[in-house]
């Protein structure tokens, strides 16, 4: 049965992940000095400026963390599950239909992976060299999923993952972000056991995958709450983030920022993706992960629904219709395992 709440935590994790994506993208690539005198504070969806990469694109367009997010969630709608395989045919078909936009947003872990695939490699194979943040900016509709399930959130993190980062440290970033929103599906859990959540996922996700050397990132995660939460008001903890953990693509940077969003915002979504917008560097990346966390946290009544309306509209998106889907794959996924134990 799929109760009305998991509704709400799945629509709201969506929205969440799309407009943390929408308010970010005018301002990526720029310092916190450059959007503040581009635009103040920026407090809702603003144009690139016109010398910006992203100036082709209208106020409220969302990049490729949201439409990959999407194209996972179509792995879900159309297969029922998860695999290396169907992602990669996803995002194959998803990058085909960008057209001169693709060159905009794509990243460089994905762009690589992409050719390999399309020079016919292994998906379990072509993301060995994928490193950066870009299975974790998408990974959400897993974590929806499996919702209160953190082996099933883990393993399907890794599948959706492999194609274009398979390394242990972009494994470990999918991983916590999925088990993280599994965990914020949950009816009655806190903020802490989302963070807890994420840092365990970190950790077991660094199980699979092409060895490569790096902090670990749950260490990150908590240095990140840590500054957050002990800093003397929210500008300091934004410019404490930026300056001591980063806001780069790489994993060990944006990643554990958006976690310190999550936790600076206390888990509200729309505190969260205004302060990723304002912080600088992969701004939409990290509005989309702290987004995507607080909006299953908080559900979609804590969305700005005009917001929301605005991006949906610009890029003819139906989320609620996408929340619905997941959480029935996902309640047929759990009614199958009721099966399976009797």
């Amino acid at each position: 049965m799929i109760r009305n709440s998991q509704l709400g935590k799945a629509h709201g994790c969506l929205a969440g992940l799309a407009l943390g994506d929408a308010l970010g993208c005018p301002t990526e690539f720029l310092t916190p000095e450059q959007i503040a005198a581009e635009y103040g504070w920026v407090e809702g969806l603003v144009a690139p400026p016109v010398w910006h990469p992203h100036s082709v694109l209208s106020r409220g367009r969302v990049t490729d963390d949201t439409e990959q997010a999407l194209a996972l969630a179509g792995v879900y709608l159309r297969d029922g599950r998860m695999s290396a395989e169907a992602v990669a045919q996803a995002l194959l078909d998803w990058a085909d239909v960008q057209g001169e936009h693709l060159a905009l947003y794509l990243g460089p872990s994905t762009r690589q992976a992409l050719e390999a695939l399309r020079a016919g490699a292994d998906p379990r194979e072509s993301g060995r060299a994928g490193r950066t943040n870009g299975a974790a900016m998408r990974v959400a509709p897993v974590g929806i999923v499996h919702a209160r399930d953190f082996e099933g959130a883990l393993a399907d993190a890794v599948e959706a993952s492999l194609p274009t980062h398979g390394t242990t440290l972009a494994l470990s970033a999918a991983a916590a972000v999925a088990c993280a929103v599994a965990e914020a599906m949950r009816e009655d859990t806190t903020l802490e056991e989302v963070s807890e959540a994420g840092m365990e996922g970190a950790v077991r996700g660094r199980a699979f995958g092409t060895w490569v050397w790096t902090p670990p990132l749950e260490k990150r995660i908590e240095l990140a709450l840590r500054l957050a939460r002990q800093a003397g008001s929210e500008m300091e903890a934004i410019r404490a983030l930026y300056d001591c953990i980063g806001v780069d693509l790489t994993v060990i940077e944006s990643v554990p920022t958006a976690f310190g969003l999550v936790a600076l915002a206390e888990g509200d979504p729309m505190q969260a993706v205004r302060y990723a917008a304002n912080i600088g560097g992969d701004t939409d990346t990290i509005g989309a992960i702290a987004g995507a966390i607080c909006g299953a946290l908080a559900s979609i009544d804590a969305i700005d629904q005009a917001l929301l309306a605005e991006v949906e509209r610009v890029n003819r998106l139906d989320l609620a219709a996408v929340a619905q889907g997941l959480v029935r794959v996902g309640a047929a996924h759990r009614e199958g395992e009721g099966r399976e134990s009797t």
